[in-house]
């Protein structure tokens, strides 16, 4: 989502972190039968095969699972209701975690 943020008379684009839910697959399956050339899910994929690992938001991103922050950095992950914004392995996450702790501190 973006909004327009007129400053001093100037036109600004905002990008607006909006929440996401991510997640990864039950069981092993070829990344090209779950994402377009995007990157993006395909429209017919249903997201109940994937086991919810993060949630993202504004004030509270957490993991979801208590296993997950111990998965390989390597790891893909995907949006389940939103876009990815940067988010696509565990490894992102643990970074924008890290951000989030420093500037909370």
């Amino acid at each position: 989502m973006k909004e327009l943020i007129l400053i001093n008379g100037l036109n600004n684009l905002k990008t607006n972190k909006m929440s996401t839910t991510f997640g990864i697959p039950q069981r092993q399956v070829e990344l090209s039968i779950l994402v377009d050339e995007f990157g993006d899910l395909h429209d017919y994929i249903n997201t109940s095969f994937f086991d919810k690992v993060f949630f993202r938001s504004m004030n509270n991103s957490r993991w979801l699972n208590p296993l997950a922050d111990k998965l390989p950095d390597n790891t893909p992950v995907f949006p389940l209701d939103n876009t990815a914004q940067g988010i696509y392995t565990i490894g992102d996450i643990k970074q924008l975690l890290n951000k989030e702790n420093e500037t909370n501190s």
